[in-house]
């Protein structure tokens, strides 16, 4: 099917253009640093050049999502079918403009349609992904510095309270990617990670959702 463009976007990004990749390449973050576009997201299959899921949209609609990388690392195809039909991709290219700094350039394609109203196909494309970009860059930045600073943050603790009224330490970020873990427990003392939703009992650290070890208690 001949795809047609409808609309490009270009945005200055406070983060490298490898930040930019690897937050593209993180297929785990969707349903949770983008909640209020994705209610979930099951990988069929990843790698260091791309993934494709199966996502869910926030209205119920499913949909396969697939993302593969150029050759240079240095843009991407997000591409997404419907019962197995291309339905839209967003073609993006990454210019390093400084050590933490890049420009992104991206043209949004959709399928020739009889009757589609290409402008206006164009313009939410544009605001979506504005949006999405928008709540990608902090964690890019975060990400950033967590590289930085090294396991130093890790041995930072801050005090929660617990729903009986006790208090326990917690990690300031979370020990997968050092990202802020600026949650609190929930009436289980459950702590959930606003970035990829690793979920971690408060009191002893162990990592409820099982994807990593989760966190000691300092002595």
């Amino acid at each position: 099917m001949d795809m047609i463009e409808v609309g490009q976007l270009e945005r200055d990004i406070g983060a490298s253009a490898a930040r930019a990749i690897e937050d593209e390449l993180d297929w785990e973050h969707l349903p949770h640093t983008h909640r209020t576009t994705f209610s979930a997201a099951e990988v069929i299959h990843a790698g260091r050049n791309g993934w494709e899921a199966d996502v869910v949209l926030v209205d119920g609609t499913p949909m396969r999502m697939r993302v593969t990388l150029d050759d240079d690392r240095m843009g991407y195809t997000n591409a997404t079918f419907a019962d197995g039909i291309e339905n839209g991709r967003a073609v993006a290219r990454l210019e390093d403009t400084g050590e933490d700094s890049c420009r992104m350039s991206l043209r949004f394609f959709v399928p020739e349609v009889a009757g589609t109203d290409y402008e206006a196909v164009g313009e939410f494309y544009v605001a979506l992904f504005g949006n999405l970009i928008d709540e990608d860059e902090p964690k890019m930045i975060y990400r950033t510095n967590a590289l930085r600073a090294g396991a130093a943050p890790h041995k930072q603790r801050r005090t929660a309270m617990l729903a009986d009224g006790s208090a326990c330490a917690v990690p300031v970020v979370c020990p997968h990617q050092g990202l802020p873990l600026d949650c609190e427990p929930d009436g289980d003392g459950v702590m959930t990670c606003p970035w990829h939703g690793y979920r971690f009992d408060a009191r002893t650290g162990a990592c409820l959702s099982g994807q990593i070890k989760g966190w000691r208690a300092l002595g």
